[in-house]
C-alpha cells in the first residue's frame, strides 16, 4: 500500500522552460507483520552475494553480476554496483549481450533479457518449462546459446523466445562461448561440442575426463578451463585441443581472455598467460587476496575477477610492469558469530578476535582488540549498557566497560571541540588469566551478574567482568546459549539440553523433548525461544515447561528476534522465519545462501550477521519520515535536443519512493516514475533525467511518493 501527503510545495521557475512544483509525499504506517522485508547489503562492499559470472557491453557502457536470490548488480564503471530487481529468487549463473541486449540464464530454465537498465523481462522456453539449470550463456551478432543441465542446448534469435535442440549428447554442459564464427560448448567428465549454428553439434576429443567449467575466445583461441587445475586451448575453431599447464592444482571455475592476456581463477587460483607462459599472481607481492574466484572480465592491461561473497579485485598492468591487483571495495570477511544491541551500538564478534561496530546497522567499523585474545574465535556477545563480555574458544573472554574519554577535535572554522565518547564496545579488555580452558558461547547478565556458558556443562560468573567463578551444571553438554528472563536464567545446548537457574548458580535439568542441538535461547517479547538443529522451536513462558513449534523448516536455526508484534528467526543457508503467533511460522527469505548466525535488533530495524563477514539489514517498522525535495535543475543539452534534470532529495536510509510527475494540476494524471531508494547512511540522494526537448511540457509538477 502506499499513499501521498503534501508536505511543502516549491514553485520556482525554470528560464522560461517550464513551472516547476515539487512535492513531498508521504506513506502510512505500517505494522511489522504486515511489511516485506526488503534486505539491504551492510558489509561486505559492495555487495555479499557470490558473483558466478560477469559481462560487459561497450556499445551500453555496461557492466552486468549475476548472483544467487535472483540478485543482478550492474554498474557503469566498474566501481559502483547496484542492485536490480530481476523478478525471480532462482539462483542466476551466466549473463551475456546479443548486440546491445542483456540476457540472463540460471536456475530451472530462468531466461532474463533487458534492453534498458534496470528493467529486465522473463524470456519464454517455447517447450514449456524445465527443472534444467542454465549454467551459461553466449552470443554471436544473430543468435544466443544457454547450456546446461543434461545435454540442455536452447537457443534464440532475439533472447525473448527460446528452443530447445537436441545435442545428442546427456552431459551436463557448464560453460559455452562464440568465436571464428563457432559456438564451443563444455562440460562434466571432459565434454567438449562445437556447432555452427547451435543446433548441429559435433563432440570433440579434450583429452581428459576432468569436469570442464568455462570456455572463453579471444583472438583466435578457445581457452577452456576445468577441476584440478585443467586448461586447454585450440586455435583451430574447437576442433583439436591441447592441454595448456597453467600451474594450477586446484579447480578453476572461469577464464577471459583480452587479446594474447589471458587469466584463469578458481579456488585459491588466479592464474595469468602473459610473454608466453603462466603465472601464480597469488605468489606476488601486489597479488590479488587468496579467495575463491568464480567470474572473470578483461581488456588490454586490464581484467577484474570476482568470486565468493562478492569479492571484486581488479588487476592492472602499466608500462609494462608486472600486474598488480588491487580490491575493489576492502571489507572484512571473517565469520561472524554473533551480534548484540546496546542502546546506541551494535556490535558483532567472530573468527580471529574480529570486533565491529555500527551506530546505525549500515556502517560498521573494525575494532582492535587486545593482544592476548587476536588469535581467538569468540562466539558469543552480551551485557548491560556498563559492560560488555565477548566469549570464544579456550576459554578466552575480554570486556568492554561503559567509561568516557575525552576526544578533542577541530572543525572547519578552526574552533576546538571537546566531547566525551563513551568507550563501550569500542574499548576491550582481556580477562587474564583465562578461569577456563573450555570454549565459550552464550552470554548474558542477570540481577548485576554476568553470565557466560560453554564446554562440559560449565557457567562462569562474575559481578565485575574481571572475576571469575567457574560452576558446574548437572549437564556435561556444551551450553551454547544463555538467557536471561524475569524468574531467571535458562542455559540451552548441545543433546537438546535445556537448563533453568533462580540465580545463575543453582541449575536444573528440564525436559526438551528433543536430541537435536538447542543453539541459542533468548527473551524475546516476553517469550522464551530456542532454537537450534534442524528447524527446532521450542517456546515457554517460565523456562521450565517447553512447547515445540513446527517451523516448516529443516535448517539449522541460530537466532531470534522480536520487533513490533513479530519474531523472526535466522539460520543457515540465509534461512529466515517469521511468525506473529509462534504457531504459524513462515518463510520470508533474504538476499544471499550465507548461513546466518545472529540477530540483533533496536525495535526496528532487524540485522543478521554470519559466515565470511556477512551483515545483512531489513526494516521492519518503516520510516515514515517524510521525504523532502531539497533542489533542482534543469539544463538543455548542447545540441538542444534534451533536457537534463537534475533532483536532490533529502530523506532516511533505506527508504523508497517514486518520483511522480504531470504536466498540469488540472489537466491530468500523476503518472508514476522510477523507484528510487536511499542506499547509504548519508540521508541524500542525486537523481539525473534526460527529457527529450519535444517531449517537455511548458508546465511540470513533481512529487515525491515513500513507498514503505
Amino acid at each position: 500500500m502506499k499513499q501521498t501527503a503534501h508536505a511543502s510545495v516549491r514553485s520556482p521557475v525554470v528560464a522560461g522552460v517550464c513551472l516547476l512544483v515539487l512535492f513531498c509525499a508521504a506513506g502510512p504506517a505500517a505494522s511489522a507483520g504486515s511489511s516485506p522485508l526488503r534486505w539491504h547489503w551492510s558489509n561486505p562492499h559492495p555487495h555479499g552475494n557470490n558473483i558466478v559470472d560477469m559481462s560487459y557491453s561497450p556499445s551500453r557502457g555496461l557492466a552486468v553480476q549475476v548472483a544467487e536470490c535472483g540478485r543482478i548488480y550492474t554498474s557503469g564503471n566498474l566501481l559502483a554496483w547496484l542492485p536490480r530487481e530481476s523478478g525471480t529468487t532462482h539462483s542466476l549463473r551466466a549473463v551475456t549481450f546479443l548486440g546491445s541486449r542483456l540476457l540472463i540464464t540460471g536456475e530451472r530454465g530462468t531466461v532474463l533479457y533487458s534492453d534498458s537498465d534496470p528493467e529486465f523481462h522473463a524470456g519464454t522456453l517455447l517447450d514449456g518449462p524445465t527443472d534444467d539449470w542454465l549454467e551459461a550463456v553466449a552470443a554471436s551478432p544473430s543468435l544466443a546459446v544457454a547450456v546446461g543441465d543434461r545435454g540442455a542446448v536452447y537457443t534464440s534469435p532475439d533472447g525473448i523466445e527460446w528452443n530447445r535442440q537436441n545435442a545428442g549428447f546427456s552431459d551436463w554442459l557448464r560453460g559455452v562461448a562464440y568465436g571464428d564464427g563457432v559456438f564451443v560448448a563444455v562440460g562434466e567428465t571432459g565434454r567438449i561440442a562445437t556447432s555452427p549454428d547451435g543446433t548441429n553439434w559435433m563432440a570433440r576429443l579434450s583429452g581428459t575426463g576432468a569436469h570442464l567449467n568455462r570456455v572463453a575466445h579471444s583472438a583466435g583461441r578457445f581457452t577452456v578451463v576445468g577441476n584440478d587445475g585443467v586448461t586447454l586451448f585450440s586455435t583451430n575453431g574447437g576442433i583439436l585441443w591441447l592441454s595448456d599447464p597453467t600451474g594450477a592444482s586446484r579447480n578453476l571455475f572461469h577464464t577471459a581472455q583480452a587479446g594474447d592476456e589471458r587469466v584463469a581463477v578458481g579456488n585459491e587460483e588466479v592464474r595469468l598467460f602473459e610473454g608466453g607462459s603462466w603465472s601464480n599472481e597469488l605468489d606476488k607481492e601486489a597479488g590479488p587476496p587468496p579467495w575463491t574466484y568464480l567470474a572473470n572480465i578483461g581488456w588490454p592491461d586490464f581484467f577484474m575477477i570476482a568470486g565468493r561473497t562478492g569479492m571484486v579485485v581488479e588487476g592492472y598492468q602499466t608500462n609494462g610492469e608486472p600486474y598488480f591487483w588491487i580490491e575493489s571495495a576492502p571489507s572484512v570477511r571473517n565469520w561472524l558469530f554473533d551480534v548484540f544491541r546496546t542502546p546506541e551500538l551494535y556490535v558483532a564478534v567472530g573468527d580471529r578476535a574480529t570486533v565491529m561496530t555500527s551506530r546505525d546497522g549500515i556502517d560498521w567499523e573494525l575494532e582492535v582488540v587486545p593482544e592476548a585474545v587476536t588469535n581467538s574465535i569468540f562466539l558469543g556477545l552480551g551485557g548491560t549498557t556498563n559492560l560488555l563480555v565477548a566469549a570464544g574458544n579456550a576459554g578466552s573472554l575480554m570486556v568492554s566497560p561503559n567509561d568516557e574519554v575525552e576526544i578533542v577535535t577541530t572543525n572547519e572554522s578552526g574552533m576546538t571541540i571537546t566531547q566525551m565518547v563513551s568507550t563501550l564496545g569500542v574499548v576491550w579488555h582481556a580477562v587474564e588469566p583465562r578461569p577456563t580452558s573450555n570454549d565459550l558461547q552464550g552470554v548474558t547478565s542477570f540481577g548485576g551478574t554476568h553470565l557466560v556458558s560453554g564446554g562440559l556443562g560449565e557457567v562462569l560468573s562474575s559481578p565485575d567482568g574481571t572475576n571469575w567463578v567457574v560452576h558446574q551444571t548437572p549437564s556435561s553438554a556444551f551450553l551454547s546459549g544463555l538467557a536471561a528472563h524475569p524468574g531467571g536464567v535458562i542455559a540451552s545446548g548441545d543433546d537438546g539440553a535445556l537448563l533453568s537457574s533462580p540465580d545463575g548458580t543453582n541449575w536444573t535439568l528440564r525436559t526438551s523433548g528433543t536430541a537435536n542441538w538447542l543453539y541459542r535461547v533468548r527473551h524475546a517479547g516476553d517469550v522464551l525461544m530456542a532454537v537450534g538443529q534442524e528447524g527446532t522451536i521450542l517456546t515457554s513462558s517460565d523456562g521450565i515447561d517447553w512447547e515445540p513449534r513446527v517451523s516448516n523448516t529443516t535448517s539449522w536455526l541460530n537466532d531470534v528476534v522480536y520487533i513490533d508484534g513479530a519474531w523472526y528467526v535466522v539460520g543457515n543457508q540465509g534461512a529466515v522465519l517469521s511468525s506473529t503467533n509462534l504457531v504459524d511460522w513462515h518463510s520470508v527469505g533474504t538476499i544471499t545462501r550465507k548461513s546466518l548466525s545472529a540477530a540483533a535488533t533496536d525495535g526496528a530495524l532487524l540485522v543478521a550477521a554470519g559466515i565470511e563477514g556477512v551483515i545483512l539489514r531489513s526494516r521492519v517498522v518503516p520510516d515514515l519520515t517524510p521525504i523532502t525535495i531539497l533542489d533542482y535543475a534543469r539544463t538543455l543539452s548542447g545540441d538542444g535536443e534534451n533536457y537534463q534534470s537534475l533532483h536532490l532529495f533529502g530523506g532516511q536510509p533505506d527508504q523508497r519512493f517514486t518520483l511522480d510527475s504531470r504536466a498540469g494540476l488540472m489537466t491530468n494524471e500523476w503518472q508514476t516514475g522510477t523507484m528510487l531508494e536511499f542506499r547509504d547512511s548519508s540521508g541524500t540522494l542525486l537523481y539525473l533525467e534526460n527529457i527529450p526537448a519535444a517531449e517537455s511540457p511548458p508546465e511540470e509538477y513533481y512529487r515525491a511518493t515513500l513507498v514503505p
